[in-house]
């Protein structure tokens, strides 16, 4: 078998080699700078965040999960009223569907980075959008200075001076021995509370439970005010009526006054007669009631003997037989097998 042998370099085009290997190392910088783009190799899950304000992110900066970097920031720009931010993570990293993010400060000179806490069951889709309402932004030296910068322009710094002046002067002015007392109280307060914290924290939850169920029946309560508030038309409505009715009782009671004051002596008797004959007519209940009776069949006696007209039917039968034992009879006395009972 024959051998393959290699040309040496330097019997080659020295031309050519210098191109060639210019190329490849070209393309090998490229390779080495864009690695971590080139499909297959590192591969990563593009997401997206809504922040009121991007607070000097920007492309290329760290995204970090638990302090742990695993990936960057690709894209930041404003969309309406916030800030669209596309970001990418590692595809072996899952991130739960109630995700959440914020802008951390990494060093105190303005450095920032993107911090995602995964939270809520279920994956987060792939190129789903965190809402603003779980992202946060944070407040910086910057910021802050900027916010104290603004604050100090709008101060009057002559009668802030004064202010202070004279609080120097108020607490140079406190014995020792008050300021100690002072501070002695502030620390009980302070030793109190954390010996009540449980039953403060206990009144916090039954607060936040009242305003939960407040807040569950809030309609209940709309419509009890909104009850009470047509009520309250309806009497106003009612006002002249209800005046009226109370005037006309006032006139009453006074009528009756004036009735008793005239005719008291003559109601007196009248009163008097009428307990006497209430107590006449309880004390002869019994023979009342047996004249009643007795009455009830006296009229149904005189109705057979006058109702047919001006005059009285006697039959001879009613001279020797009662009248009841007619009735008992019946219409076909002769058909009766037993004696007629009244």
């Amino acid at each position: 078998m024959r051998r393959l042998r290699l040309k040496p370099m330097r019997d080659r085009n020295q031309v050519s080699v210098a191109i060639w290997g210019t190329v490849l190392a070209v393309a090998g910088v490229l390779v080495a700078v864009n690695l971590d783009r080139i499909p297959g190799v590192n591969p990563t899950h593009s997401y997206y965040a809504d922040f009121a304000n991007a607070d000097g992110l920007k492309s290329g900066d760290d995204v970090r999960v638990e302090g742990i970097s695993v990936g960057s920031v690709n894209s930041v720009a404003v969309q309406r009223d916030h800030v669209h931010v596309g970001f990418s993570v590692q595809s072996d990293l899952a991130l739960g569907a109630a995700s959440r993010a914020s802008i951390e400060v990494a060093t105190v000179l303005g450095n920032v980075f993107m911090q995602v806490e995964s939270h809520g069951p279920g994956p987060l889709a792939e190129n789903d959008t965190i809402p603003v309402s779980r992202t946060v932004v944070p407040y910086s030296l910057l910021g802050a200075l900027e916010s104290f910068g603004q604050f100090s322009k709008k101060t009057d710094l002559p009668t802030l001076r004064k202010s202070l002046s004279t609080l120097a002067t108020t607490i140079s002015g406190i014995a020792p021995n008050d300021v100690k007392a002072a501070l002695n109280g502030l620390s009980s307060l302070s030793t109190t509370l954390a010996g009540k914290q449980r039953e403060i924290s206990s009144i916090l939850t039954a607060a936040d439970s009242i305003v939960k169920t407040l807040n569950q029946n809030s309609g209940a309560l709309v419509s009890l005010l909104v009850q009470g508030d047509e009520f309250l038309r309806l009497i106003q409505q009612r006002h002249d009526v209800i005046s009226q009715l109370l005037r006309d009782t006032a006139r009453l009671g006074k009528s009756l006054t004036q009735l008793m004051q005239r005719n008291g002596k003559q109601l007196t008797t009248l009163l008097a007669n009428l307990d006497a004959v209430t107590g006449v007519l309880a004390k002869e209940k019994a023979h009342l009631q047996a004249a009643i009776v007795n009455l009830g069949q006296f009229s149904i006696n005189f109705t057979n003997v006058g109702g047919s007209g001006p005059w009285l039917d006697l039959l001879t039968p009613t001279t020797v037989v009662p009248d009841n034992q007619i009735v008992g009879c019946g219409k076909n006395p002769a058909a009766q097998k037993k004696p007629c009972n009244p």
